[in-house]
């Protein structure tokens, strides 16, 4: 079986966990601040203050009553400013939860047991983009929405970094179950990982739309992830 440090699952608890990425962050953020000449470090701190006033709004007012302008103004910049930074509230949307849902992948990854079958390690994996979507469904079902749509350059490149994270991870656990012939049937890695967040992706919209309860969306899950992988 593969081990704990293998699998990339930390031992830590969640607290440990937070405080250590936290200051990981902020060394990371004063090493990039200091690599900065003034001009850029001044773009910098703007951008995280519009994000940080983007991510206060939409949690306070919802997404639909808070207003460009109302960013703006929270953020303390110009209209004009704001859009050097991101093309709409939509985009600004993305920007905001893109590391908040990097995050959440990292997280999930990091509880999944080294020891459980394929198919109980992609259901853990799940349950914490489960559990990060049930904290407030209607926002979720709007970045989603925007996640579905790269009609920006920046918005490419925020839902590429999300996609790559997930089906990194993904394929790391498949590969390795491969690997150790817990896979009953010859697999492609990379279709694999693809066909399973399709599954689950597709299930998800359902529920979050109100077609499904949250138990039906798990069952429903875990048969289509057990279909796909016997």
């Amino acid at each position: 079986m593969s081990s704990d440090s293998e699998l990339g699952i930390s031992e830590m608890s969640s607290s440990e966990m937070s405080k250590t990425g936290m200051a990981r962050q902020v060394q990371h953020e004063e090493s990039d601040l200091a690599a900065m000449g003034l001009r850029e470090r001044k773009k910098l701190i703007r951008l995280q203050r519009i994000v940080a006033a983007a991510r206060l709004l939409f949690l306070e007012k919802g997404f639909n009553t808070t207003t460009i302008q109302d960013i703006a103004a929270e953020a303390d910049v110009g209209l004009g400013t704001l859009y050097l930074y991101a093309k709409s509230k939509e985009d600004l949307l993305v920007m905001v939860f893109k590391d908040d849902i990097l995050k959440m992948i990292e997280t999930s990854y990091n509880s999944i047991p080294a020891d459980a079958s394929l198919l109980d390690q992609l259901m853990v994996f799940f349950d914490g983009h489960i559990s990060y979507h049930n904290q407030d469904k209607s926002l979720s079902r709007t970045v989603l929405k925007e996640l579905s749509f790269s009609t920006t350059e920046q918005r490419r490149q925020d839902i590429d970094q999300i996609t790559r994270s997930t089906y990194s991870k993904m394929m790391k656990l498949i590969e390795r179950a491969r690997r150790e012939g817990r896979v009953s049937k010859e697999i492609f890695t990379g279709t694999m990982a693809w066909s399973a967040f399709a599954l689950y992706y597709h299930l998800l919209q359902g529920y979050l739309c109100g077609f499904h309860t949250e138990e039906e969306f798990r069952k429903s899950l875990r048969n289509a992830l057990a279909a796909l992988l016997s």
